[in-house]
C-alpha cells in the first residue's frame, strides 16, 4: 500500500511530539539535581504561560533601533520593554533618566557597558579583574586594559586597580574606564565600589563604571543575607546588567541593561531612528518577560533567598564537607568531587591556584528552588567521595 506524503507528516509530527516530550520531561528531571550553573527553577505562573503562549502565536515583532524612538515599522514591543527596564532601573536607583534595553544576555550587556565607557572616554584604560566573566575578557581584547589581580576566592585587589588607575592618570591623564563584578561567576564574591569610587572622586580622575550583577542584580531588594545592589546613581555607578534568565528564573536567556546615559548612536535611514545597542534588532515575549520579572521582584517572603542557603551550609557542615562561601553568597567552592558526583549534579568544575599550586575546585550555587531533599542527597555523595579518597 502506497504510504501518502500527509500520512508521513502526520507520523513524523507525532514522533517528533513524543520526541520533545520525552526530552522536556528529562529536563524537568534533571533541573533539580543542577547545582552548578546559576538557574532558579522558579514555576511559571498561569498568567506568565497564557502570555508566552500568545507572544509565540502572534506575528513577529523587532524592537529593532533606540528604545526610546520609532521609525515606521511599527510592530514592536518597545513599550513594555522599556517597562522591563524600567522595574530595574528602580530597584539598582538608577535615577529618573536612566536608559537601557532587554538584551540577549549577560555577554551582550558588558559588551554594552564597555563601549559606553569608551564612547565617553576614547582615551580610556580599561580596568577589570582577574576573576570577571569571560565575556569582559573577550570585549577588552579590543581596547588598552590593564587586568588586576585576584587575593584568592575572587576578591579582587584593590590596592593594586587603585595604584594602576593613579600611575596611568598619572601619566597621561588617562581616565579610568571600570568594570566590576557584583557576584562574580565561581566564587560570588563582590568587588568593593565604594571604596573605589570614594578614591576616584578625592583624586578627581574621570571615570566610568559598569558592574556586571548578572546573578545578584537579581535578588529582590527586601531579601534578608542577600547581596542586593541598590543606590546605583548615588553611588557612583553608571551602567548595571543583570541576567534574566539567573535568580530571577524566567526559562529563555535574556538580560537586562540599564545605564544613567543614554548612548548618541548613529541616524539609520533603513530604519527610520538611532541604532543604540549592541544587537541593533531584538525579538522578546514582552508581557511575559514584564509579568515574570514583576513577580519576582515583588517577592513577599523575605527568607527566600537565604533560607535554602542555610539548609545547603547545615548539610555539608553535618557531612563534614569542607566549603568556602563568600559573604552573604548562595556559591559554596569545595574541592572536585568525582567525576560521577560532578555529572550527576552538574556541578561546574575550574582551578584555583594558590601559592603557585594549581588546586582543582568545584562549586554548588542553591537557589530558592532547589528541594530539600537533593540537597541532602548531594551532600552525602560529597561525603561519600571524601571517604573515598
Amino acid at each position: 500500500m502506497k504510504t501518502t506524503t500527509k500520512h508521513m507528516e502526520s507520523h513524523s509530527a507525532d514522533a517528533l511530539l513524543r520526541e520533545a516530550e520525552a526530552f522536556y520531561q528529562c529536563n524537568r528531571e534533571r533541573a533539580h539535581v543542577m547545582f552548578g550553573y546559576p538557574s532558579n527553577n522558579v514555576r511559571l505562573s498561569p498568567t506568565t504561560k497564557a502570555l508566552l503562549e500568545q507572544h509565540y502565536e502572534s506575528p513577529f515583532a523587532n524592537n529593532c533601533g533606540d528604545i526610546d524612538e520609532r521609525g515606521y515599522y511599527a510592530m514592536d514591543t518597545k513599550d513594555v520593554e522599556k517597562r522591563i527596564v524600567g522595574l530595574f532601573a528602580e530597584k539598582f536607583g538608577m535615577g529618573d533618566g536612566f536608559w537601557g534595553y532587554v538584551t540577549s544576555g549577560g555577554s551582550e550587556s558588558n559588551s554594552c557597558g564597555i563601549s559606553l565607557a569608551f564612547s565617553q572616554n576614547p582615551d580610556g584604560v580599561l580596568y577589570y579583574s582577574q576573576a570577571a566573566h569571560y565575556s569582559i575578557k573577550k570585549y577588552a581584547r579590543l581596547y588598552k586594559r590593564v587586568e588586576i589581580p585576584t587575593l584568592g576566592n575572587d576578591v579582587m585587589d584593590t590596592e593594586a586597580l587603585l595604584e594602576a588607575i593613579q600611575r596611568n592618570h598619572g601619566a597621561t591623564g588617562a581616565a579610568a574606564n571600570i568594570v566590576l563584578t557584583h557576584g562574580t561567576t565561581q566564587y560570588g564574591a563582590c568587588d568593593d565600589v565604594d571604596t573605589i569610587v570614594a578614591f576616584l572622586r578625592k583624586h578627581a580622575i574621570p571615570y566610568y563604571l559598569h558592574v556586571d550583577a548578572a546573578l545578584f542584580g537579581g535578588i529582590p531588594n527586601d531579601q534578608t543575607d542577600a547581596p542586593v545592589l541598590v543606590d546605583c546613581k548615588a553611588r557612583g555607578i553608571h551602567s548595571v546588567c543583570v541576567s534574566l534568565h539567573k535568580y530571577i528564573g524566567f526559562p529563555d536567556v535574556h538580560s537586562v541593561f540599564v545605564s544613567t546615559d543614554k548612548p548618541q548612536g548613529k541616524s539609520i535611514a533603513y530604519i527610520g531612528q538611532r541604532d543604540t545597542t549592541v544587537s541593533g534588532s531584538r525579538s522578546i515575549p514582552a508581557f511575559a518577560l514584564y509579568h515574570h520579572v514583576s513577580e519576582r521582584l515583588q517577592e513577599t517572603d523575605q527568607g527566600a533567598y537565604a533560607r535554602n542557603v542555610r539548609i545547603m551550609e547545615a548539610l555539608l557542615q553535618e557531612n563534614g564537607v569542607p566549603f568556602y562561601r563568600a559573604p552573604n553568597a548562595n556559591i559554596f567552592v569545595i574541592d572536585q568531587p568525582s567525576e560521577s558526583t560532578c555529572r550527576k549534579f552538574q556541578l561546574s568544575c575550574f582551578t584555583e591556584t594558590v601559592n603557585g599550586k594549581t588546586l582543582p575546585k568545584a562549586h554548588v550555587i542553591v537557589f530558592p528552588s532547589h528541594r530539600h531533599t537533593e540537597m541532602s542527597a548531594l551532600a552525602e555523595q560529597l561525603r561519600a567521595d571524601l571517604k573515598n579518597e
